[in-house]
């Protein structure tokens, strides 16, 4: 947790990590120094001890009040500019950190060429923005799907003197960009949910296009890239994560070490696990097997076995003796401890498209059997589904 309180004229920050202060402190004390929640740099002269802390609390002083702001010192936050804000502004961590510990003033120091003052009273050494812009502009923040985007843009621009066909990347970040700015421009005569709904019906639009441009060119990318591309897609199914962080090492019960693709972590800190295999893996036999009945093939049972062994270890983990939880505390916010109960496991794979009416019913026969995977889906299953939801969002 971090907080911020004004002790005379600094501005202190006040660090509560969730498994004690001694490992920050012995970071911070360093010849390095220590970034947290990578946006605020800090080092030994910077420690304060205050009383109504006690030692599982790090206090740094990072700012100062002066003419009636608060300034954040630059050496800190790493910028070429000075920040102000208004000395009544209370401050908190969201005006600060972005969504996957973005900082957001290294972001608007890239734009600006003077300082930049938040609140207060107007001065003419800098920019000038209102607190209530401020919060505006900290809401709308590009968010990971959009940072994605951009970096598919930037790449093609690139590229595309050798590669022709990452013209498309131009395209789709241009028309999002523009339906972005339009649905900005209606916010005097639209309610904020219909602007929410026009915002998601043009990200499952792009996600979508991206999917099946990535089906068509599935057997020239590796398979780790792929899993990369296909996870930044299935953020906006599963929003309910606040965490996807690929492979992970934790040890089994059985004594070896187990590596999922990617683990998941809500809002309360609970885990899940998914896999994500590619669309060339075989979903059930070729030839219908015992009564005429359709069977798991080889890969898809070996993934379906391969979660439910980690759900398996993770149930009966050591929490005591397994670094998993202190490496996945590191990536959270403070105030969420990551926690294992009756975790669920995601699973990704092949193609349905062909299916016949039997394979399709025995297909969906296999899924059900399996009550710790909560979701088994094909590439086919994935584009109906943002199929419907554009659908809906349309209607």
């Amino acid at each position: 947790m971090i907080e911020f309180i004004k002790n005379g004229k600094e501005l202190i920050l006040v660090y509560t990590p969730d498994y004690g202060a001694d490992e920050i402190l012995k970071k911070i004390k360093s010849s390095e120094g220590h970034n947290i929640k990578n946006t605020f740099g800090v080092e030994k002269k910077l420690l304060r001890e205050l009383e109504e802390y006690d030692e599982n609390s790090v206090c740094l002083a990072i700012g100062k009040v002066i003419d009636g702001y608060i300034e954040v010192s630059r050496d800190v936050i790493g910028t070429a500019h000075n920040f102000f804000f208004g000395e009544d502004i209370k401050l908190n961590q969201k005006m600060f950190v972005a969504y996957r510990n973005i900082s957001i003033l290294k972001k608007l120091d890239q734009v600006i060429d003077k300082d930049l003052y938040i609140g207060g009273d107007e001065t003419e050494d800098g920019y000038n923005i209102s607190f209530d812009g401020y919060k505006k502009l900290v809401k709308v923040f590009p968010n990971s799907f959009e940072l994605t985007v951009y970096t598919h843009k930037r790449i093609a621009t690139l590229v595309k003197e050798f590669v022709p066909q990452c013209d498309k990347y131009e395209h789709i970040y241009e028309k999002y960009i523009e339906k972005r700015e339009q649905a900005y421009l209606k916010d005097n005569c639209l309610n904020n949910s219909s602007i929410n709904t026009k915002i998601k019906l043009e990200q499952f639009s792009i996600a979508l296009s991206e999917l099946r441009s990535l089906l068509n060119e599935v057997e020239y990318i590796g398979e780790t890239t792929w899993q990369q591309k296909i996870e930044n897609i299935l953020q906006l199914l599963y929003p309910q994560y606040i965490l996807c962080t690929r492979e992970l090492t934790f040890q089994g019960v059985d004594g070896y070490d187990k590596r999922p693709d990617f683990i998941l972590v809500d809002p309360n800190g609970f885990i899940d696990i998914m896999e994500i295999k590619k669309p060339t893996v075989d979903v059930l036999s070729k030839q219908a097997s015992y009564r005429n009945n359709y069977v798991p093939a080889r890969e898809f049972a070996g993934a379906i076995q391969q979660i439910e062994k980690y759900i398996f270890c993770l149930n009966f983990m050591n929490r005591e003796k397994n670094n998993f939880f202190v490496k996945l505390s590191k990536m959270l916010p403070e105030d969420v401890n990551p926690q294992v109960v009756n975790p669920q496991g995601i699973l990704l794979l092949g193609r349905s498209k062909g299916f016949n009416e039997q394979q399709t019913r025995d297909f969906e026969l296999i899924k059900r059997q399996y009550k710790n995977i909560a979701d088994i889906m094909t590439y086919d299953d994935l584009i109906s589904r943002f199929e419907r939801i554009i659908d809906s969002l349309k209607g």
